[in-house]
């Protein structure tokens, strides 16, 4: 009997036991039916993953050139340091470690590269040092095997062929951003893009199509195979720019070390012909991966060099705007050319004295020679008959206070007061005053160089208004993009007012005016210096933030112009003797240029010796 128990309990231990055998067994094959069957495809993917790597191949960007095909930016070949951290067989602290005496690199940095992108999939390529030389680049192949992790990338690097030279026009590229990322799903990890000027403007123009290489690697990273399923890149288009690099050099080595700017526009087509804004900087030094250090250096110039002074350094104008003035006062028939107003050298507007430039004063003076020798009397009293509101229409329909459609970023519209402006932003009545004030372009009155050259071409031009460009939509169009044509506005404007204030402005230039300097033989010149006070004069001392603003407005020829030229320089001076020395220089080649007697080694000299004038 108890053996037949014992019997019993070992059959059902044994039967227990089977039943479990059975069930580890079928769990077993389900899985290896999964594997094998369900999901095959799935790891073999996995399978290839593991032994195909897939190589980005980095499209070219399109060069940039200036309307003579004299190339501004270009490319070089580059190689990148890469770090991917996913199946590394070394931890983020052993590879940091390794690199530091091989990339010349601090562990700080590295690790603060990294850090960076700790978010971003381990799969995701990280970029340790832009630009690698030659030892660096060595040192990462030869030790392929120890650190499979870590590896090479060719990437061709942005070239400015002339570094500094017009820098603010052509911008700049970096690395894409994380809100660029979520805001354009063309855009991948590590692409280069623009960050300013037309690099950025045209950024989807210029910038390429990447392509991929596949290679077969074994278990230590190294490549054993390439696939023939290569994807070629396809460079990005290239852009052909309406600057003109001669110009544009003869303005920039006159203004020298100087802050200011200087705009060079054909007021027939609002082609820029040269875009300067000082002082500058080497868009260099980003497209090889700029240093946080080099960059708070320029972030911390009090000078500002990356602000782009051309189109968004809003300053009063001083006495340029004489001329906008007198031709609102002639076309709104307050005055006329023949009448006179008596200089003594000060006179009295609503119980405040205001003086001209001259304490002797210039006697009497009509029109004509009140621009000629910039006289401010003159320009109060008709401030004074025009008011603020008349000024303010005329002004803003001419160009000024409003942005004019440059195609670069971050342009200021400028401000041109009037009595609503005064209502609506101040919350106060306008005070007549300051009408005094801005008759001479001072006070609560605004404009930036790009926007002076516009309206006084505009104004020459008998009221025409080309928007400036430096890219033309047909050149756009040849690519295959879409682009809007150039903008243009006419405004009524008569051609004796036209043919009064030119007049005037050519005898600033060639009739013992106050801008002599800008004189070119054989070529009419007409022009208008300005100096804006910066304090009050009971303030004023020589030198320094204190100094006034010098500017300069001019034309050539002074019937149909051809080509307009703004200056200002930032505590510069009076015009006559800051500013009026660099449209010089630009006029003067210019004119060089379409005779056949430009020499580009002669036009240096002559820019060095104007750059040394008072």
């Amino acid at each position: 009997m108890q053996l037949h128990d014992e019997l019993e309990l070992l059959r059902s231990r044994i039967g227990i036991v089977s039943y479990g055998v059975a069930a580890v067994m079928g769990v077993l094959i389900f899985g290896f039916w999964q594997l094998q069957v369900v999901q095959s495809a799935h790891y073999a993917d996995l399978a290839n993953k593991n032994r195909i790597k897939e190589i980005r191949l980095v499209a070219a960007r399109g060069k940039i050139y200036d309307r003579n095909r004299k190339l501004l930016a270009d490319n070089r070949p580059s190689y990148n340091i890469i770090y991917t951290r996913e199946n590394s067989p070394n931890t983020t602290e052993q590879t940091i470690a390794a690199l530091v005496n091989g990339l010349g690199m601090s562990a700080e940095d590295l690790n603060q590269k990294i850090n960076r992108k700790r978010k971003d999939p381990l799969y995701q390529p990280i970029t340790l040092k832009e630009d690698a030389g030659t030892g660096d680049v060595a040192f990462v192949m030869a030790h392929a095997y120890e650190m499979p992790e870590v590896s090479v990338e060719y990437q061709p690097r942005r070239l400015y062929r002339e570094s500094q030279v017009a820098a603010h026009a052509l911008g700049y590229i970096g690395e894409v951003s994380e809100a660029q990322l979520r805001d354009f799903p063309d855009l991948k990890p590590r692409d280069l893009v623009g960050i300013a000027g037309l690099e950025l403007i045209y950024d989807s123009v210029l910038r390429g199509i990447d392509g991929s290489r596949r290679v077969v690697v074994n278990n230590s990273g190294r490549e054993i195979e390439t696939l023939s399923d290569e994807v070629k890149p396809i460079p990005g288009h290239d852009i052909y720019t309406t600057l003109d690099l001669d110009l544009q050099k003869a303005a920039e080595e006159v203004i020298g070390d100087r802050v200011g700017a200087a705009v060079v526009l054909d007021p027939r087509s609002g082609e820029i012909l040269a875009l300067v804004s000082k002082p500058s900087f080497d868009p260099n030094h980003f497209a090889s991966g700029i240093s946080f250090f080099e960059y708070k250096t320029l972030l911390d110039n009090p000078d500002k060099p990356l602000v782009n002074r051309a189109i968004q350094s809003v300053q009063p104008p001083g006495s340029i705007f004489k001329i906008i003035e007198a031709a609102a006062g002639l076309e709104s028939d307050t005055v006329t050319t023949l009448d006179h107003v008596y200089c003594r050298g000060a006179e009295t507007f609503y119980g405040r004295s205001f003086g001209c430039w001259k304490p002797a004063g210039h006697g009497t003076v009509d029109m004509y020679q009140s621009i000629v020798n910039s006289c401010d009397i003159y320009f109060y009293n008709l401030g004074k008959m025009l008011g603020i509101d008349k000024i303010s229409q005329f002004s803003t329909m001419a160009g000024l206070g409003r942005k004019t459609g440059v195609d670069l970023p971050g342009e200021e519209k400028g401000l041109i007061p009037s009595q609503s402006w005064s209502q609506r932003v101040k919350r106060v009545k306008w005070a007549l005053i300051e009408t005094i004030n801005v008759s001479i372009g001072q006070g609560q009155i605004g404009v930036t160089p790009i926007q002076a050259a516009l309206a006084i071409g505009g104004l020459a031009s008998g009221g025409r208004l080309k928007q400036p460009r430096l890219v033309q939509p047909q050149e756009l169009r040849r690519n295959g993009f879409e682009s809007p044509d150039v903008h243009s506005e006419n405004y009524t404007v008569s051609e004796n007012t036209v043919e009064a204030v030119a007049k005037a402005m050519w005898g600033v230039v060639n009739d013992g005016g106050t801008a002599t300097v800008a004189r070119v033989d054989g070529f009419d010149v007409a022009g208008k210096t300005g100096t804006a006070q910066v304090v009050n004069k009971s303030s004023y001392k020589k030198g320094g933030d204190n100094e006034d603003h010098a500017w300069f407005v001019g034309f050539a020829p002074y019937r149909n112009p051809e080509i307009v030229v703004s200056v200002l320089i930032e505590h510069g001076g009076h015009g006559g003797e800051a500013a009026a020395p660099v449209a010089h220089a630009v006029f003067d080649t210019y004119y060089k240029k379409k005779t056949g007697h430009f020499n580009a080694g002669t036009a240096g000299k002559v820019a060095s010796l104007m750059s040394k004038r008072p």
